[in-house]
């Protein structure tokens, strides 16, 4: 996510003993990646896979990279520090003081990113209850969420009742799952521009 003030924040951590990941987050520009990749590059890193995220004027991204002479993960805890330095002031801009956390959380990149941009104060994922549409005086697009237990099942079964959009399946079970709920099944079924899961 972001330090205080917005200001961009970098991560790195190694997964599956092959790459180090490095999270990104900050404000989104013409070229940002490019600069990123440049700097990777003057940095002795090969760049393996990368997956970004952008929203209005925020960008989440991932980069997979390896040390480019021996292909392995980038171990060194001095190089680490180096690299993320380097990527905060590409990010930095001229837009504050830059946060750096290291973790070892492994977390596919989809949830990964959809978690720093859910976590960005600065990123205002959705607009008037439905991605910019204000309700009109027949449709009604606040969510509606219920939660009823099932006791002879041992479990809880959450309904949601809001505007349809791209990826809401995945928003939820990733929001369900953040917040340590397992999700045995889920199921979604649109019904003109409502969806209810």
């Amino acid at each position: 996510a972001l330090g205080a003030n917005g200001s961009p924040k970098t991560r790195v951590q190694s997964v599956g003993g092959e790459y180090t990941a490095i999270e990104l987050m900050g404000s989104d520009r013409p070229g940002l990646l490019s600069e990123i990749s440049a700097v990777l590059a003057d940095l002795n890193c090969n760049v393996v896979a990368a997956q970004a995220w952008s929203h209005n004027t925020r960008i989440a991204c991932v980069f997979y990279v390896t040390d480019s002479a021996s292909s392995r993960r980038l171990d060194d805890p001095a190089r680490l520090a180096d690299i993320q330095e380097h990527l905060r002031n590409v990010l930095r801009g001229g837009d504050g003081v830059a946060h750096t956390n290291v973790s070892t959380d492994l977390t596919r990149t989809d949830r990964r990113l959809h978690r720093m941009m859910s976590d960005d104060p600065d990123n205002e994922l959705v607009v008037d209850g439905g991605y910019g549409e204000k309700a009109g005086p027949c449709c009604d697009f606040r969510p509606r969420i219920t939660v009823e237990g099932c006791d002879e099942k041992g479990y809880s079964v959450v309904n949601v009742r809001c505007k349809d959009r791209p990826k809401l399946l995945f928003d939820t079970v990733c929001t369900l799952t953040d917040m340590k709920y397992v999700v045995f099944h889920a199921s979604i079924v649109s019904d003109g521009p409502y969806a209810l899961q």
